[in-house]
């Protein structure tokens, strides 16, 4: 009896707490202009309005989804001239202080066509007055969309992060944050740094914070303001205030650090655990290579057919003196000088021809996407990284011995040759893959889920305060105890003053001429 009782008790209190976000209105303003950023949100968006929540989705990627309680606001032309104005596949090229600064350009060059597109300015007409129990954002870049969080009366924000934590997010969130075991992303390190190397990642780390807090922020409230036509609370602060973030970290691929209660590790979430189908075509010719067969991609920003002449043919003479078929994601018709056992496509399930038996490697631009989806299947990567982040997540496949480097600067016929049969033929790459993938996967449920869960977490408890650091809350120099070390110093000071000045007097009474002290008498 008293089982049974316990049992209709346990099934109230979940009922009560399912109810709590039971069709809540949510805005997700996901304006972070990367196909591969909305490749990772989307899974969240539709497995909220498949649990009967009414979404809205801002982004210039909103699909058409037929999903009954789901809108999509698309912000249009985003993507017309973006390719023209930065130069993705040289990026790399420049110093870490250079991509932080074409990293900002981006984002002010991004805000500025979104707030001209007509899905901007509808959302901008719908009537403050509009309800929303929660607003998703994506956070790390382009948070010049931060101003509809006060329009609309500023409810309980969750931030999702595809790219992981950045240094500002940390301070957000008063996460632990220590540069001589954290690596910058844009730098090629792990968390074993020599002493050089974190001399050069602290420098980067303050030098990036720095410029996105003076810098970065002030542009995005400036176009803000002027989008709005209204004063706007200081974004640091709004950022301050947001109740949890979901973030892209690759577990056990990436080394591990201290996360507060509101940071909530969801990497591989758009990854299906059973993957869908193949094309009929695709999957014959894929189960009849017989040694296997090389996917390879460069993933959503780059392309294939932009590689310059001499790249291209060194990658195609290198495929022709191999015995496996190549599946390779080009975004032309035609690729002169194919060999037969190549085959391109504009567009590929690609984390569906991953998980196919046949697969031998997968080389990659090691986007952090397309990373965990190769972890989560257990594939060995050859990385051809270009720009920002993908030299990092190189190296953290190299130090896992889950891939090779191939430089894509002196790239050659005997180059690539040489990176894919140094994985053809040592079979730790694959065991070192495998053995990350159960890491991936040895979880008590899917990232998704855990990203459901929280999420309708913050809209059960009104934006879950209880979950927030109060390192939040400090100031720079507070949560770094310089005000409390400024006081220690200067009280040490006053303490050596004083023995010094009852130091001296003692002397002085002990060693004054007594001849002197006579005639006085």
């Amino acid at each position: 009896m008293w089982t049974e009782v316990l049992l209709l008790a346990t099934l109230q209190l979940m009922s009560t707490g399912l109810q709590g976000a039971e069709s809540a209105r949510i805005l997700s303003l996901l304006n972070v202009a990367s196909p591969s950023h909305y490749i990772f949100n989307r899974p969240l968006m539709l497995a909220l309005a498949n649990r009967g929540h009414q979404m809205t989705v801002v982004s210039p990627d909103a699909s058409k989804d037929n999903v009954p309680n789901l809108t999509n606001i698309k912000l249009e032309g985003v993507y017309d001239t973006m390719r023209d104005d930065f130069d993705f596949e040289n990026l790399g090229d420049t110093t870490a202080s250079g991509i932080i600064t074409v990293l900002f350009e981006w984002a002010d060059f991004v805000c500025q066509k979104e707030f001209k597109s007509d899905g901007a300015k509808k959302l901008l007409n719908y009537p403050s007055s509009a309800q929303f129990d929660l607003i998703i954002v994506e956070a790390g870049w382009a948070e010049c969309f931060y101003g509809f969080i006060q329009k609309f009366g500023s409810p309980p924000v969750v931030a999702t992060s595809p790219y992981g934590l950045t240094p500002w997010m940390d301070a957000a969130f008063g996460a632990p944050d220590n540069p001589s075991y954290m690596p910058a992303s844009i730098l090629p390190y792990t968390s074993s740094m020599t002493f050089t190397q974190k001399l050069y990642n602290a420098f980067i780390h303050y030098y990036h914070l720095y410029r996105y807090l003076y810098e970065h922020i002030p542009n995005m409230e400036a176009m803000a303001k002027e989008f709005f036509k209204q004063d706007l609370p200081s974004f640091v602060d709004i950022q301050r205030n947001f109740s949890l973030v979901l973030e892209n970290t690759v577990f056990g691929l990436e080394d591990a650090r201290p996360l507060t209660p509101n940071i909530i590790s969801i990497g591989g979430m758009h990854v299906k655990e059973k993957p869908d189908p193949l094309p009929k075509d695709l999957q014959k010719y894929l189960d009849e290579a017989k040694d296997g067969f090389i996917y390879f991609s460069l993933g959503t920003n780059l392309r294939s057919d932009a590689l310059i002449l001499s790249k291209r043919q060194a990658l195609l003479d290198a495929f022709s003196e191999l015995p496996q078929r190549i599946l390779w994601k080009f975004e032309s018709e035609n690729l002169p000088g194919m060999p037969p056992n190549v085959k391109i496509s504009k567009w590929l399930p690609q984390s569906d021809i991953l998980a196919h038996p046949n697969i031998r490697m997968f080389i990659s631009h090691c986007g952090k996407m397309s990373t965990s989806e190769a972890t989560y299947r257990g594939v060995p990567v050859v990385g051809v990284p270009f720009f920002v982040d993908q030299f990092f997540i190189m190296q953290n496949l190299i130090s896992k011995g889950m891939g090779v480097y191939l430089d894509h600067h002196t790239m050659t016929k005997e180059s690539v040759v040489k990176a894919i049969r140094e994985i053809l033929n040592n079979a730790s790459y694959e065991a070192n893959s495998k053995k990350m993938s159960e890491l991936l996967r040895d979880h008590q449920n899917s990232a998704l889920d855990r990203a459901v869960f929280w999420t309708e977490y913050v809209i059960r408890h009104k934006g879950a305060p209880h979950l927030r650091s109060a390192g939040a809350e400090l100031y720079w120099y507070e949560y770094l105890l310089l005000d409390v070390l400024l006081v220690v110093v200067a009280a040490g000071l006053a303490v050596i003053l004083v023995v010094y000045w009852v130091f001296r007097a003692l002397l002085n009474m002990l060693f004054s001429n007594p001849t002197k002290k006579m005639k006085q008498n």
